[in-house]
């Protein structure tokens, strides 16, 4: 990986103003399991799950997230460019003026403003301040063509005609907290075309076993990368941030190690009644610091654990009923009972794609990350 992989890319993709990684995205990803799926008869029935993509050779049965959400799963062994043709991603966007009507009814160009508009479809995905510009999608093609040897894509995600464009891959970095329980670390690329975020990357953890998404990885990685950045900025070219992204990978995979070593312990942590209502309370505090008008007394009074929707879901997961491979009983089985709740179940829209799209952009770095990450801590404070 010597020399400078993008000579054709000099100064195409350059970025004029700061950017950052507060994202309020999510996905769950492409899975890899060799041991049989535990699953209840009533949970398959209900979720009606597909077979996922390459990995229908070994039995794998959850309908991946990022599918419900209009994902494009790439179930060959392409190129980056190959894929992101499959996905309709491959599209290239341009900065036209924008303006608006004056006091006078007359169309008036906008000196401060740009809209950034599709070049296969013209439609326009945002209007931006003139001094920005764009990063073109292959930016993204590039980066994984330049880390083909240590990651695969497993899905390429449009939303909104565009406005945002994730690509998720596997690192070949897995592991077990028990036995047939694989944890697999995946990779993630984004860029926007609405200025809702920046071109850059993030890691997430997730069991395979049922999809759950169970880490959030983000600036606590690039500080250890000693120099390797999770965000391209400003000051930085592509050629750059892609070159430092193998050395990321590479700490991720020595941190992978010592992630899993604490997650062990609680598969064989029994929980008391007391303990179940401790970690509830703490991953829905934000929830539950919120009052609630009674509905007897109609008066405020302090919100409960029994007031929220979410807590009888997961209290049937963590039983084994509906759960997938819950180790029910245990501080794991409760763990895994909150992150499938949140990566399978959480979300209001009647429409089954919007409400699997929010569950993405809230587990990747919104509300559902902060939470898991809350429920973490909460069980591994118990161990």
């Amino acid at each position: 990986m010597a020399g400078n992989p993008y000579p054709y890319l000099h100064g195409l993709l350059q970025v004029r103003r700061p950017v950052s990684l507060s994202l309020t995205h999510t996905t769950t990803m492409a899975l890899h399991l060799k041991a049989p799926n535990i699953v209840s008869t009533q949970y398959a029935r209900e979720k009606e799950a597909a077979v996922y993509g390459r990995y229908r050779e070994n039995g794998y049965a959850v309908n991946p997230l990022v599918s419900q959400a209009g994902g494009t799963l790439i179930t060959e062994n392409v190129s980056a460019c190959e894929a992101f043709q499959i996905a309709e991603a491959d599209f290239t966007v341009k900065k036209n003026p924008a303006g608006y009507l004056n006091q006078d009814g007359e169309w008036t160009v906008s000196p401060d403003h740009c809209s950034i508009v599709r070049d296969d479809t013209n439609a326009c995905l945002g209007i931006m301040g003139s001094t920005y510009t764009p990063v073109q999608n292959h930016a993204l093609i590039t980066l994984f063509d330049y880390l083909r040897e240590n990651v695969q894509i497993d899905n390429i995600l449009t939303i909104r005609q565009g406005r945002k464009v994730f690509c998720t891959a596997r690192c070949d970095i897995e592991g077990e907290v028990t036995d047939g329980d694989k944890i697999r670390r995946y990779l993630h690329a984004f860029n926007s075309f609405d200025g809702s975020s920046s071109f850059g990357v993030f890691f997430s953890d997730v069991r395979l076993q049922c999809a759950n998404q169970i880490n959030y990885l983000c600036s606590k990685g690039a500080s250890q990368a000693k120099g390797a950045a999770l965000v391209m900025r400003h000051t930085r070219s592509v050629e750059d941030f892609a070159r430092n992204l193998p050395r990321l990978i590479n700490v991720e995979q020595q941190k992978f190690t010592t992630d899993l070593n604490q997650l062990k312990p609680l598969a064989s942590l029994k929980l008391s009644s007391e303990a179940f209502r401790t970690v509830l309370e703490r991953t829905y505090s934000d929830d539950l610091s919120h009052p609630i008008k009674d509905k007897n007394t109609k008066e405020k009074r302090p919100r409960l654990l029994a007031d929220l929707p979410q807590v009888d879901v997961i209290r049937s997961h963590y039983s084994g009923e509906t759960g997938f491979g819950i180790e029910s009983g245990t501080a794991w089985g409760l763990f895994q009972a909150i992150t499938q709740y949140e990566t399978h179940d959480a979300g209001r829209s009647k429409s089954e794609v919007e409400r699997a799209r929010t569950r993405l952009e809230s587990l990747w770095g919104g509300a559902a990350s902060k939470r898991i990450g809350k429920a973490r801590e909460a069980v591994l404070a118990l161990a």
